[in-house]
């Protein structure tokens, strides 16, 4: 009697420990990004990468571009790797500017983007597709407003070239704070968007439907992106486990807020 006592009072002491840490692990914890970036790090920093910094507690990044400059690409990535996810972040952006959340991003040195690997649901001020010529970023920045004024496939709340938004966004302005909600379930094949509460978008992130999107985007492993090297985009998407990232890219970009919780 004493011996199965002591092995159910085990069996239990282990099982409470075991739900006690997986409970932890998926509420929601708060990520404080302080002035040393802990936790985080510059894509493929050797030390000479900059272009981040902390005040009162809201994440900036603050330079010129790599786009605009021909810098090596200076993206934020989490020094943690995720699989399933829920995100939550405040940002606003600059008149004219643009960025991104990313996940599943490879770090390998083969790559020299971070969106090699990872897919982005986009951040832009919407009112550059009223004057795409007020957008930041130049040539390049412009021609992706102008080739999708109908399709909307680089619009706020974008999943990048492949998912549009809905007709849903209720957004505050350049240089306001918005709310982003980002869930990505593996398990469920399901990844969505909620700006300021509102769901704005919802897609795939494998499967036919997914392959199909890919196939009809600039992800189609073609061979009009020599800057990207070798790799170009034939392992876009492939990685389920990854950095979250936020982008370097044209304007300010600011972050406040940011918590996460592992759905597994």
């Amino acid at each position: 009697m004493k011996k199965l006592f002591f092995f159910t009072w085990s069996f239990l002491a282990v099982a409470v420990f075991f739900l006690g840490c997986q409970s932890d692990r998926t509420q929601w914890q708060a990520i404080t990004i302080d002035e040393n970036l802990s936790g985080w790090h510059i894509f493929q920093d050797d030390g000479s990468k900059s272009g981040w910094k902390v005040v009162d507690a809201v994440l900036i990044f603050d330079k010129v571009s790599g786009l605009e400059s021909g810098d090596a690409d200076s993206s934020l990535l989490s020094d943690k790797q995720y699989t399933n996810f829920e995100i939550s972040f405040d940002w606003k952006i600059e008149k004219g500017g643009n960025s991104g959340f990313m996940w599943g991003v490879n770090e390998d040195k083969s790559y020299k983007f971070p969106y090699q690997t990872g897919p982005e649901i986009q951040i832009i001020d919407i009112d550059a597709y009223n004057t795409p010529e007020e957008i930041l970023g130049g040539e390049i920045e412009l021609n992706n407003i102008l080739t999708d004024l109908d399709e909307k496939k680089h619009y706020l709340g974008a999943l990048y070239d492949l998912f549009p938004p809905n007709d849903q966004i209720q957004v505050n302005p350049a240089n306001e704070w918005n709310n982003y909600q980002i869930k990505i379930d593996y398990r469920s094949n399901l990844g969505s968007v909620k700006l300021n509460n509102i769901l704005i978008n919802e897609f795939p992130l494998y499967g036919p439907i997914w392959e199909e999107k890919i196939a009809s985007s600039k992800f189609s492993n073609s061979d009009d992106y020599p800057y990207l090297g070798a790799k170009r985009w034939y392992d876009f998407g492939k990685f389920k486990t990854g950095s979250i990232c936020f982008q370097d890219h044209p304007g300010r970009a600011y972050f406040r807020n940011i918590k996460i919780r592992e759905l597994e």
